[in-house]
């Protein structure tokens, strides 16, 4: 059965050769979705994220957003939340593991927890995109998941086109808890895809501060340039 499927792997790129995933340059390793000048041609940002254009309390202590959200990154980003690719940032994460842990260090977490999606969000796309971010990120920190501690009770519209002010309305009351007594006195790294305002993250940032959490950082894959401002 091994022999057969790897003759079948070996004919069907024969027929449909790999592809990089952003040039369509022809890809040369097996098992990658990025080509090496693609995935070494993202720009790392490699500082905290210090300004969100949100008004009232910022419950966020730290933020950190990897990469700037260039048009290969944008593209990257796309495919993860409308394609269905998943692994091709999981290639990215490896390729950048140094760079990615060095942000973090010093930082003592209790929990990695995803940015939750509206249970019907997640039926429609049939994934969380930052999930793999999240378990990715728990493995190498040695902390647990904590996505079963929260959840989204509010379905709520896309914040793509919404302003500053529309974003922090579109997301009050949109999140909860499911047990207080686990956050309590935790430090706990939230995770998110895109950066823009900080509006959704500082809103569960909020709700897990009044749960008792006693540090509540973030990290996102990317931020568009002045989408803070």
């Amino acid at each position: 059965m091994r022999i057969l499927k790897s003759l079948i792997t070996h004919l069907t790129d024969l027929v449909y050769p790999p592809l990089c995933l952003l040039c369509d340059t022809r890809l040369t390793e097996t098992g990658t979705h990025i080509c090496t000048p693609c995935l070494s041609g993202f720009t790392p940002i490699g500082k905290p994220h210090e300004q969100f254009s949100i008004s009232g309390d910022i419950y966020l202590d730290t933020a950190w957003a990897l990469f700037e959200f260039d048009e290969s990154f944008q593209q990257l980003i796309h495919h993860l939340k409308y394609s269905r690719r998943r692994k091709p940032v999981l290639q990215v994460l490896d390729h950048y593991k140094d760079y990615i842990m060095d942000q973090l260090k010093g930082h003592a977490f209790d929990s990695v927890i995803s940015i939750p999606l509206h249970p019907t969000k997640h039926r429609e796309r049939g994934y969380n995109q930052v999930d793999d971010l999240t378990r990715w990120l728990s493995s190498r920190l040695g902390v647990d998941v904590g996505n079963q501690l929260v959840r989204r009770d509010r379905y709520t519209q896309t914040q793509t086109k919404l302003t500053a002010l529309e974003r922090q309305q579109n997301v009050e009351g949109a999140f909860s808890v499911k047990s207080e007594a686990a956050l309590k006195g935790k430090h706990v790294l939230l995770v998110d895809d895109v950066l823009t305002t900080g509006a959704t993250a500082n809103a569960m940032a909020g709700i897990l501060k009044s749960a008792g959490a006693k540090r509540i950082d973030l990290l996102t894959l990317s931020t568009p340039p002045h989408g803070n401002a």
